[in-house]
């Protein structure tokens, strides 16, 4: 009788548990931790095609230095010093520069080099120009009548321009995308806003840059970016901050949920209120790394291969396989019989998130600068496309969902730029797509973003390959997400251009782009 009595009692504590859990947060399940690193965010099932494969590795070749596999597992390598990051306990983690992680890619690839016979590889120190802002602490807590707090897992703080660690506390309000359309009939004072993010490609092209701190001046007390995204990811990039409110970016399902919340909570008539909390500290004066290595070639002319090494979180793509691939070119160059016909600098750049890498180099070695006639900048260079199948619907009757991805056979398309240079250099990027499968922009453009901005400045013909996704500035941008095939399309390409680009005399990579027809 005894146990019976506990069965009954046990089984009425589970219904009322039930009925408490199904009217908390009007109905709406609460969110779950921050998507696993080893785990792809977007489908891929067992009959997944995978990426389409590349035969385009050149016929010398031999030693196999431009293989995906090999560069593959210097991607996960490089990674590899941002989970020890990870694991020292950063909350924002990452090969940042002027902290460890950056500092060890960067010994890391001048051990390399030097393995490969770039006798002179070296590191070289510099002081980032700007100090550094981490934060301390941080929580974005969701709180409303009758239901537990929720603290959002992936919620991320934005540097704001005054720097002040900064707290606040106030009803939320959804305010879409922040067009002037949307805002033109919101009340947002006093409030906490909520912005609809949507990378299209990406952070870097998103329309949402800067509403933020449009919001905060018509009276917001603090902004959530929620980034239409994949799973929970982690985000931070800085255009998405505030003056002195504190600013935030979360991922998908945490989105999906305040968005949710939102709507349930007027439909009840009820609020929602968010608490921000924040503590930041800023760093001066710190100490960031390049790496040069040179291959002699037969003329002293300089034709710099750059890649950074820097990196948000992860970084696989942005830009563990673009110093991958560098990484296989001087492995490349350094084993053929013939020498390279121009010299060939090979510059593990510090980056350009915190501290600029290629502007140190340049003011450290204006006798490089003086004799180089090309800088070739590999960055962002194998990420698989994915792409939204179903949108997220935050109205649906058993929760909410932050959409449905999927991947395509291809890599993300790239834009080809080249600034500073003439109508040949155009020419040659359009090899990419025809020669070597590189899934490219239908037209080059005379702009190359990310970390070509220093030798752009400083006048030298600059070329790229360039995408971002959905995973950009994100903890989705992992090993997970990198063809292997795309990784030999991009060596294969950049192996080709360098010798495509011998071929020239120096007058003509330099010069105006060409005239776009009918504009």
């Amino acid at each position: 009788m005894r146990h019976l009595k506990s069965l009954v009692l046990a089984a009425a504590l589970a219904l009322t548990a039930g009925a408490a859990s199904a009217q908390a947060w009007f109905g709406a399940p609460t969110p779950g931790p921050v998507s696993p690193p080893d785990k792809p965010t977007f489908h891929a099932g067992p009959a997944s095609y995978g990426p389409a494969p590349a035969h385009v590795r050149p016929a010398d070749d031999a030693r196999g230095a431009l293989s995906g596999e090999k560069m593959m597992a210097d991607v996960r390598r490089i990674v590899g010093f941002s989970l020890e990051r990870k694991a020292a306990g950063d909350l924002l983690y990452g090969r940042i520069s002027g902290l460890p992680g950056e500092k060890a890619v960067v010994d890391w690839a001048v051990a390399r080099l030097k393995a490969d016979g770039l006798t002179d590889a070296h590191a070289e120190p510099y002081v980032s120009e700007a100090p550094l802002w981490l934060p301390v602490s941080y929580e974005l807590r969701a709180m409303t009548d009758g239901s537990p707090d929720v603290v959002l897992a992936s919620a991320v703080p934005i540097r704001n321009r005054t720097l002040k660690p900064a707290a606040a506390e106030g009803p939320l309000v959804f305010v879409g995308r922040g067009s002037a359309a949307e805002l033109a009939n919101v009340d947002v004072k006093g409030r906490v806003a909520v912005v609809n993010v949507v990378p299209d490609d990406s952070l870097f092209a998103a329309r949402e840059k800067g509403v933020a701190r449009e919001l905060e001046k018509r009276g917001a007390v603090g902004v959530i970016n929620a980034v239409e995204s994949p799973g929970n990811l982690l985000y931070y990039d800085n255009r998405y901050g505030c003056d002195a409110a504190p600013c935030f970016l979360v991922g998908g399902d945490d989105g999906a949920f305040l968005e949710s919340v939102i709507g349930r909570a007027a439909k009840a008539g009820k609020t929602v209120r968010m608490k921000l909390t924040l503590q930041a500290e800023e760093r001066p004066n710190l100490t960031a790394w390049n790496g040069v290595a040179t291959i002699p070639g037969m003329s002293d002319e300089v034709v710099i291969v750059n890649a950074h090494a820097d990196a948000w979180f992860d970084g696989a793509d942005d830009n563990a396989d673009g110093l991958a691939v560098q990484l296989a070119l001087a492995d490349y160059f350094a084993h053929r019989k013939e020498k390279p016909a121009r010299t060939l600098v090979f510059m593990v750049s510090g980056g350009h998130h915190t501290a600029v890498g290629a502007a140190a180099f340049i003011k450290a070695h204006p006798e490089i600068i003086k004799k180089t006639v090309l800088v070739m900048n590999l960055e962002h260079l194998a990420q698989i496309a994915v792409t939204q199948a179903a949108r997220l619907d935050p109205a649906a009757p058993g929760g909410y969902e932050s959409g449905v991805w999927t991947a395509n056979t291809t890599e993300t398309t790239k834009q080809a730029g080249a600034v500073n240079a003439g109508p040949y250099v155009w020419a040659l990027m359009g090899k990419a797509s025809k020669r070597y499968g590189v899934v490219t922009s239908y037209e080059p453009t005379p702009s190359a973003p990310g970390d070509l901005g220093a030798y752009i400045r400083a006048g030298l013909p600059s070329a790229q390959l360039i995408s971002s996704e959905v995973y950009y500035h994100s903890s989705g941008d992992t090993p997970s997400t990198i063809s292997v095939p795309g990784l030999e399309r991009a060596a294969a390409f950049y192996a080709g251009f360098i010798e495509d680009v011998a071929k020239a005399p120096r007058e003509k990579l330099k010069g105006p782009p060409p005239a776009a027809p009918g504009r």
